[in-house]
């Protein structure tokens, strides 16, 4: 009985804690991410769009573009991620400080992904170099 008991729960739990991930149009993404998507880059050039639901969490899209640049969003279409693959993403994505001290830091590099949280920002650079920064944008650390 106890046995039973277990493997029903196990089920349970196994199926309400995977992501539910499926294709979306782009005109399904919320505003705020289709604004951002068409500033910065060409809506032409998208490859797909995805919507990721999670049990007790906030859905999050990824635009994906054919060159192989990636945008994360959350919920409300704000990014969480900027991946552009080894290529330098729009210097107006960036928060001014960080900008300013990986220009002044690291002259000879560009940003070339930069993700943020509740907490801080992560940002890669051109020779493969990993920063973090305080919420604020105020350098924390070189990431090895």
């Amino acid at each position: 009985m106890n046995t039973m008991f277990l493997a029903v729960l196990l089920m349970v739990s196994t199926v309400t804690v995977q992501a539910q991930v499926k294709s979306i149009t782009f005109d399904q993404l919320p505003k705020t991410a289709q604004n951002l998507v068409n500033k910065y880059y060409d809506a032409k050039n998208v490859s797909y769009v995805t919507e990721e639901s999670e049990f007790m969490k906030s859905k999050e899209y990824e635009v994906r573009f054919h060159d192989g640049v990636k945008v994360e969003f959350d919920a409300k279409g704000d990014w969480k991620e900027v991946d552009g693959k080894k290529k330098a993403i729009p210097t107006a994505l960036i928060p001014t400080s960080i900008a300013s001290h990986v220009k002044k830091s690291f002259p000879n590099n560009e940003i070339v992904k930069i993700s943020r949280s509740n907490r801080k920002y992560e940002v890669e650079l051109s020779n493969g170099l990993d920063l973090e920064f305080d919420k604020q944008g105020k350098f924390l650390r070189i990431d090895d």
